[in-house]
């Protein structure tokens, strides 16, 4: 049984194809059922992100099971087959469980060391160990690359820098606020102010309003997030009780003018920061020189991102290192897993000459019940400590770095020929 992956991701396929190729979470059940129905595929798992869609599996023969995967993206999403082969790529046991634990890592990413694909892995081995496609060889995979996973992230600083400019703004706002737990106000209830919203509450905010102008949007992400809401008419202000501001609307002129903001920082103990993340920009420039304003835009955020980039990428090497450790551990016990059948050939043609000569020897003895029990515990204890050492050393060597060299030496020329004689 092989391991094999089969997927197209952000590198390889345009992202309107990946779009369409996503498997939802409402999809998998059915999905997955699909996938192992396949003559080829034994297990599966799908792994469906924003920016890949990848399949797990275990497989009987590697080619016939590429195909089988390609038709069950293209049945599931509509594609042509020929407009997914193009971009799908594939690795094979050893490769396979590379990418993997690779992916996990968030080397991987499109953002390198992001947080979320972990969490993604997570959920995409649950599903189908729910629903039975994940068993002892998938399941011990995904395991080991969530383990990956977890040491990349506390073992190297692969996530610890900033590389998303909402993330960069909501440090950077709440470093140059100057006061613990400051009052967070997002502009902009779109997916940037999401993201700078759940940016926000892990810089510390002690509360947050999300302002919008429609209110209806703005209500439903603060229910999400346990905030504020507010329409744009209460822009004024909420501006005045905010401590640290996050803009990020796709209006096109700005919808904070110097004006409102000079009423906000009139008579203000500490500074109110701006952070305007907006294309075109959110908040009028020329409130840069009001006394009481810290105003800041996507350019002077830009370094501290290239800066986060290029600090994270430093740890590749590290993440990498790990990465190879857990392969060979996971190739390891894989190879265990396929020496034990030959092991239990060779016990059982051991055991079969065992009885055969007790049999003839009881026979021409004339052996009683009790000689004949006698005769069998001590050639069984013989056949045992016979075995004992060379399959104890097999394991071993095995498990070792040129482990597959052995397996294959092993079960070549140490497994009876079971069509051999005692003659």
């Amino acid at each position: 049984m092989a391991i094999t992956c089969v997927g197209l991701n952000h590198k390889t396929a345009p992202l309107h194809v990946l779009e369409r190729l996503a498997v939802t979470p409402s999809e998998l059940p059915k999905a997955l059922a699909r996938l192992v129905d396949a003559e080829p595929v034994h297990e599966g798992v799908v792994l469906s992100t924003c920016n890949r869609v990848e399949v797990y599996a275990t497989v009987h023969r590697f080619h016939p099971a590429v195909g089988a995967v390609r038709d069950f993206f293209s049945d599931h999403s509509g594609v042509a087959p020929e407009e997914i082969a193009g971009g799908l790529y594939t690795y094979y046991d050893d490769s396979a469980v590379r990418h993997l634990f690779e992916v996990a890592a968030g080397v991987d990413s499109m953002v390198v060391g992001e947080s979320q694909i972990l969490g993604q892995v997570r959920e995409a081995f649950h599903a189908a160990a729910d629903e039975g496609t994940a068993r002892r060889l998938l399941s011990t995979l995904l395991q080991r690359a969530l383990r990956v996973g977890k040491r990349a992230r506390s073992e190297t600083a692969i996530a610890r820098h900033v590389v998303s400019l909402p993330q960069a703004a909501a440090r950077e706002a709440a470093a140059l606020a100057g006061i613990d737990a400051p009052r967070g106000l997002v502009i902009g209830a779109g997916r940037m102010g999401e993201l700078a919203a759940r940016a926000a509450l892990d810089a510390g905010v002690s509360s947050l309003v999300i302002c919008n102008r429609t209110p209806d949007r703005a209500e439903l992400l603060a229910q999400r997030l346990g905030a504020e809401h507010a329409g744009f008419d209460a822009l004024g202000p909420r501006l005045h009780e905010a401590d640290v501001v996050l803009a990020v609307t796709s209006a096109p002129d700005p919808v904070v003018d110097r004006e409102v903001l000079a009423s906000a920082v009139r008579g203000r103990e500490h500074p109110l920061v701006v952070i305007d993340l907006g294309l075109p920009r959110n908040v009028a420039p020329s409130a840069r020189d009001l006394d009481g304003l810290v105003l800041r835009d996507m350019d002077d955020l830009k370094a501290v991102v290239e800066e986060g980039a290029r600090r994270r990428q430093a740890e590749v090497p590290k993440v990498r290192a790990i990465v190879d450790e857990e392969v060979e551990g996971f190739c390891a016990w894989e190879r265990s897993l396929a020496l034990g059948p030959s092991i239990a050939r060779l016990t059982d043609w051991a055991e079969g000459i065992r009885e055969g000569e007790v049999a003839k020897t009881s026979s021409r003895l004339g052996l009683d019940d009790d000689g004949r029990e006698r005769l069998e515990a001590l050639t069984r204890r013989i056949v045992n400590k016979l075995l004992h050492r060379p399959i104890t050393q097999i394991k071993d060597l095995v498990a070792g770095a040129d482990g597959q060299v052995y397996l294959e030496a092993f079960q070549e020329l140490l497994d009876p020929d079971p069509g051999a004689t005692d003659d």
